[in-house]
């Protein structure tokens, strides 16, 4: 039975939701924090009304960088394990193979790569994938896979997946994370990684106001 991954990429790539990431729930932590420590603040009868002012911007100005942070390492990690990912789907580990070995498989890749570039249609890749599988040849089988995966022949590449569940569950992990770094939505829910509300006691101030009330000096500089 078919996987349907590719097509569920597909609707990943125009806008879906997907499962919250590690980045979030950090995002959430970090949120949270920052509400308890304004109630906190604001809470303090015997401190001088300018002076919890200041505390308010320290707060806010700590939990901007924090946020931040959780955004930065978000994509960073995303992006490496993208990579990770198509080479685990795609690639081939030739570390442990000898020079000859290397040399041999190595022209054989590139024989693969090249017959596949060479699939026009969708119907001509699947007649391409179910000989190459039945003849057990897998590195065509992959190749075949990845030109599908690259032109969106979805059951093409569905056929693939279906026989490899390992597979189809990188697969999946990639258009998750494809998502976050290039779809509409989800680059709008990694710039909201870093999204808080700017609390009333600094309306108006920028960062550079912002920063000057909790470090004169550096602002200053």
């Amino acid at each position: 039975m078919a996987s349907n991954l590719g097509r569920q990429m597909s609707a990943l790539i125009r806008g879906q939701q997907t499962p919250a990431t590690p980045g979030q729930a950090k995002a959430e932590e970090i949120r949270a924090l920052y509400k308890q420590g304004l109630r906190q603040i604001r809470g303090q009868r015997n401190t001088h009304p300018e002076r919890k002012r200041v505390e308010i911007a320290e707060l806010y100005a700590t939990t901007r960088a924090a946020l931040r942070k959780v955004q930065a390492d978000q994509i960073k990690t995303d992006r490496e394990t993208f990579a990770k990912l198509e080479r685990k789907l795609f690639g081939y580990d030739l570390e442990r193979a000898t020079a000859t070995d290397r040399a041999t498989l190595d022209a054989t890749i590139r024989d693969a790569t090249d017959r596949a570039a060479g699939l026009r249609k969708p119907e001509d890749a699947a007649r391409a994938l179910h000989q190459a599988e039945q003849n057990g040849d897998t590195i065509l089988a992959r190749a075949i896979a990845q030109r599908a995966h690259e032109r969106d022949w979805n059951d093409v590449l569905d056929a693939y997946l279906s026989t490899r569940p390992t597979a189809a569950d990188t697969y999946r992990q990639a258009g998750e994370i494809y998502h976050r770094l290039n779809s509409p939505n989800g680059v709008l829910a990694t710039q909201q990684l870093a999204a808080f509300a700017k609390p009333d006691e600094l309306r108006g101030l920028g960062d550079k106001d912002i920063q000057s009330m909790t470090d004169p000096g550096d602002a200053a500089a």
